[in-house]
C-alpha cells in the first residue's frame, strides 16, 4: 500500500516517506537482530545440567491418595522397575526438575546471627531428592559426597549446598562440615553439610544461580511445629523422575517407545498412579523460552515486512522519477552520456534516500536498544554486530530496489525518449 502511495505521490512528500521507513526498517531489523541473538545466548548457555539422553516422568503421587508412610515403598518399586528398563542407566526422583519449579525457605546457620527484625532472612531454594537424582539429571558434585543409600530415615540429617550458597553464606571457609537449619533459629544445627554440587539453573534463566541446598527424600525434619511438619510431609511427595538413558535414547527414533515402556511399568506398580508427562529437559528448555522466542520472531516478521515496503517504495520513486525524466535522459545520451553514467545518476538519487533514513535511523535503532535493553541476555544494546548487519541487509536491498529502475533508465533509446516527448 505504501509503496503504492509513493508512486502515486511526486516530490518531496514521497522522498520523505521512504526515507522514514528505511529509517523505521533499520530500527525493526536492528531489534529483532538484538533479540534473536539474545535467544540464542539463552538457549547456548550451561544450565549447569544434561540436557541430552535423559527423560523427565511426570507425576504426583498425592493424586493417587498415597499417604507418607507408603510413599518409601512406592519409591523403591519405581527405582527397581524403571532401573530394570532396556536403555535405562539410571533413575532419580525429585520434587521438581531444574526449569520447572522452586520452593525457597528462610535458613539459620550455625554461628551466624539471625538477620535483625527489618532486614530480609537469610534464605535458600531447597530440593529434596533421591541418591540418584544428582547423577541423573547430570549435576556434578564437585567436592564432598552425594546423597547416598546411608542417608535413611534415622541417619544423621545431611544437605548439599550449591555454589552459589558457599559463595553467600560461607565465604572464605570451608562448608564442608558446616551446620545450618530451615524455617527457625532453633534447627540450625540439624542439617550437615556433606557435599558441593555445581551451580544449576533452577530458577528464571536470565538471573544468575541462587543459594540452593539439597535434602535426601528419606530423611524428615525434626521440627514439632504443626506447620513446618505440614511442609516436610509436602516436600517428601515427588512430582518428577529423571532416567538417564543409553547414547541416543532420548530424543532419538526409541523415545515414544520408552515412554511406552515407562507407562506400563508404572501402571504395574499402581494404575492409580498417572504420568502427567513425558519431556525432556530439551524440551524444557524450549518451552522456558517460548515467550522471548515469540517476540524475536513478530519482530523479525514485521523488519522484514518493512524491509520489502521500503524496498518497494524507493523502487516506486525512483521508477516514477525516472518515468518523469525520461526526455532528459534520451538528451543527455544523445549528447554524448555514457550508459554507465545514467546508471549512476539515478543510482545517486536512491542512494540520497537510504543514506538519509541511515542517518535517521541508526540513532533511533540504538534509543531502541536501550528501550528493550531489560528483554536482553548477554547481549549488548549496542552491538556493533548486529547495528552493522542491519545497514548491510537495509543497503543491499535498497541498492537493488534503486538498480532496477536504473537500467531500465539505461536501456531509453534517446530519438525515442525526444520524439515522446
Amino acid at each position: 500500500m505504501l509503496g503504492f502511495t509513493f508512486v502515486l505521490s511526486p516530490g518531496l512528500p514521497q522522498r520523505s516517506l521512504v526515507v522514514a521507513q528505511t529509517a523505521l526498517s533499520l530500527v525493526l531489523l536492528a531489534g529483532a537482530g538484538l533479540l534473536s541473538r539474545s535467544l540464542g545466548k539463552l538457549e547456548s548457555q550451561d544450565f549447569g545440567f544434561a540436557t541430552a539422553g535423559r527423560l523427565i516422568v511426570k507425576v504426583d503421587p498425592l493424586l493417587a491418595r498415597y499417604t507418607p508412610e507408603r510413599l518409601p515403598d512406592l519409591y523403591r518399586q519405581i527405582e527397581q522397575r524403571l532401573g530394570a528398563l532396556p536403555g535405562v542407566q539410571g533413575v532419580g526422583l525429585a520434587m521438581y526438575t531444574p526449569l520447572t519449579d522452586r520452593w525457597t525457605g528462610s535458613i539459620f546457620i550455625q554461628g551466624r546471627p539471625p538477620s535483625p527484625p527489618g532486614v530480609e532472612e537469610d534464605y535458600a531454594a531447597y530440593e529434596r531428592v533421591s541418591p540418584g537424582f544428582l547423577d541423573a539429571v547430570g549435576q556434578r558434585v564437585l567436592r564432598g559426597r552425594p546423597i547416598s543409600e546411608q542417608d535413611a530415615a534415622g541417619a544423621p540429617r545431611v544437605a548439599l549446598v550449591n555454589e552459589a550458597c558457599v559463595r553467600k553464606y560461607f565465604p572464605g571457609r570451608d562448608p564442608l562440615g558446616q551446620r545450618f537449619g530451615a524455617d527457625e533459629p532453633a534447627a540450625s544445627g540439624e542439617l550437615e553439610i556433606v557435599g558441593i554440587v555445581g551451580d544449576a539453573i533452577y530458577n528464571r534463566p536470565t538471573r544468575p544461580p541462587e543459594p540452593m541446598y539439597f535434602l535426601p527424600l528419606a530423611q524428615s525434619a525434626a521440627s514439632s511445629k504443626p506447620a513446618i511438619q505440614q511442609d516436610d510431609l509436602r516436600s517428601h511427595y515427588i512430582r518428577a523422575i529423571v532416567l538417564r538413558l543409553a547414547a541416543g535414547g532420548a530424543g532419538g527414533a526409541g523415545a515414544p517407545a520408552m515412554g511406552g515402556a515407562v507407562r506400563r511399568a508404572l501402571a504395574a506398580i499402581d494404575p492409580n498412579l498417572t504420568v502427567l508427562g513425558i519431556t525432556s529437559p530439551g524440551e524444557e528448555i524450549r518451552r522456558e523460552f517460548n515467550q522471548e522466542r515469540l517476540l524475536a520472531r513478530l519482530t523479525g516478521f514485521f523488519g522484514l515486512l518493512a524491509l520489502v515496503l521500503a524496498s518497494v517504495g524507493l523502487y516506486g520513486v525512483t521508477a516514477y522519477s525516472v518515468a518523469r525524466r525520461s526526455a532528459e535522459i534520451g538528451i543527455r545520451m544523445a549528447l554524448g552520456a555514457s550508459r554507465r553514467a545514467v546508471v549512476g545518476m539515478v543510482l545517486r538519487g536512491a542512494c540520497l534516500q537510504l543514506a538519509l533514513g541511515l542517518a535517521l535511523g541508526v540513532p533511533a535503532a540504538l534509543a531502541g536498544g536501550r528501550l528493550i535493553a531489560h528483554q536482553l541476555f548477554a547481549v549488548r544494546s549496542w552491538d556493533p554486530p548486529v547495528l552493522v548487519t542491519a545497514v548491510a541487509v537495509l543497503s543491499v536491498a535498497a541498492l537493488v530496489a534503486g538498480l532496477v529502475p536504473a537500467l531500465r533508465a539505461a536501456s531509453i533509446e534517446p530519438l525515442q525518449a525526444v520524439r515522446a516527448e
